[in-house]
């Protein structure tokens, strides 16, 4: 049984029982349902409240930095107590339309790092077009950091993988590693207990689904295309990568 370890539930409405319903089906033991903001932060609570294979994440997004208050950060770190939450995110740096709010994103990362300390969580780290600076972050907050925590979606290189998991991340990869621009050369040298599956729905659905609503349902063509880049049994790499989400989501236990 696979974990879909990063979801946006919120995103399929009344549509989302029907997903939840079907999870033994599909191969699904749990879902962890991830915040970008204060509001859906809370109503992932509520969902996660309401199906008891559902897990939640709180956290404020980076393009929303700019317009983060204090009183944003306080509910954050308020709504970090809740019993179903396993981990701070995602949070992070984007710096994919420019970075003119890069300093209001640094101090919102670096706040909600502290936030995920005080409360013993993980993090699960969003990065697009700042894998330097998100880097130097977490390495200078790394005393700071709950490990093991997660790149989320990781679409950089072998370099980095290895940069970040010295500091003491899982890499976490989604649909888009299925694609045919992805580089997939690093894969091999990813340790078996490093790995976790994601679907980042409802975006990114993986090859051949590309172009289609994303759903945890499609998580296993990610996986399969993982397996056969190692060279490994598709069963082998579901295993490990559910215990490793174990690991990190300490609390799903």
């Amino acid at each position: 049984m696979i974990i879909d370890s990063h979801a946006h539930l919120l995103y399929y409405g009344d549509d989302v029982k029907r997903i939840v319903d079907n999870m033994e089906n599909d191969g699904l033991e749990r879902i962890v349902n991830i915040g970008t903001t204060v509001q859906n932060s809370r109503e992932g609570i509520e969902l996660a409240n309401r199906y008891d294979k559902v897990y939640a994440t709180v956290g404020i997004y980076p393009e929303y930095a700019a317009s983060t208050t204090e009183a944003d950060l306080k509910e954050i770190d308020r709504l970090a107590g809740e019993d179903k939450v396993v981990a701070i995110g995602e949070i992070g740096l984007d710096y994919h339309n420019g970075d003119k709010d890069k300093e209001a994103q640094k101090r919102v990362f670096e706040e909600q790092i502290m936030i995920a300390k005080r409360h013993n969580l993980p993090i699960c780290i969003h990065t697009r077009g700042a894998v330097s600076d998100t880097y130097e972050i977490l390495k200078k907050h790394q005393k700071d950091i709950v490990f093991p925590s997660i790149m989320h979606c990781f679409s950089e290189n072998g370099e980095y993988a290895k940069k970040f998991m010295d500091l003491g991340f899982y890499i976490s990869f989604s649909g888009n590693i299925t694609y045919k621009k992805s580089d997939r050369s690093y894969l091999k040298d990813i340790p078996l207990d490093k790995i976790l599956l994601e679907t980042d729905s409802p975006y990114l659905s993986p090859m051949p689904l590309r172009g289609q609503t994303n759903e945890p349902s499609h998580i296993i063509h990610t996986a399969q295309k993982i397996a056969d880049e190692m060279q490994i049994d598709v069963e082998k790499l579901i295993a490990n990568a559910t215990a490793n989400t174990y690991r990190v989501y300490k609390k799903m236990r």
